[in-house]
């Protein structure tokens, strides 16, 4: 255990879900993906949502045996100290030389709860004529997820708690903890009132 993980954990209410089910599943998820390409002939262009997706996407890659290409977007649904969405916005246009025109596109991001974000990235590569689309989230909370916003492949149905690690953050913080815990309530409370 790192040196900082007692500074980091004493933010911690508990821990929802460990690291060994996280690699367990990441694997399964690859699995899954490559199962389900449809032309492994073709490449597949990866989209990395930043930056609460980096994290999941490095693993994932690792265990993802088939021709591919990065690009990343830079979209959010939360902005510095808020738990609750505002509404997704880009604030990073995908910069890659890849063409998305006639691609099979996957899309990687961290968390499905209020849409937004997915629903604008999704929408936003759509827009370029892709041959096909699909969504890999790490966590759902399906009582928040819109029936509109669906994704393909899905890590873990979680609570609806505000929750930190593998690549989620509050306020910028927390990325680095290699499980996904919930925060202490107390750590937030005033943040939405501000």
């Amino acid at each position: 255990m790192p040196a900082s993980a007692p500074i980091l954990n004493k933010h911690i209410d508990r821990i929802l879900v460990d690291q060994k089910s996280i690699a367990d599943r990441v694997r399964e998820l690859a699995r899954e993906i490559t199962e389900n390409h449809p032309d492994p002939s073709e490449p597949v262009v990866i989209l990395c949502v930043l930056n609460g997706s980096i994290i999941f996407l490095a693993d994932l890659i690792r265990h993802l045996p088939i021709r591919m290409m990065l690009g990343v977007i830079g979209a959010s649904s939360y902005r510095g100290k808020e738990t609750v969405s505002q509404g997704a916005s880009i604030w990073h246009r995908l910069h890659t030389p890849i063409e998305l025109t006639g691609q099979h596109v996957l899309i990687v991001d961290d968390i499905l709860d209020s849409g937004n974000t997915l629903r604008l990235v999704r929408r936003t590569v759509e827009e370029q004529n892709p041959k096909s689309v699909a969504t890999a989230v790490l966590l759902r909370k399906p009582d928040k997820a819109p029936p509109d916003v669906q994704a393909e492949y899905i890590g873990f149905d979680i609570e609806d708690a505000f929750v930190v690690g593998y690549g989620l953050d509050y306020a910028g913080e927390f990325r680095n903890l290699p499980h996904i815990a919930v925060l202490k309530s107390e750590c937030y409370a005033d943040a939405d009132g501000d």
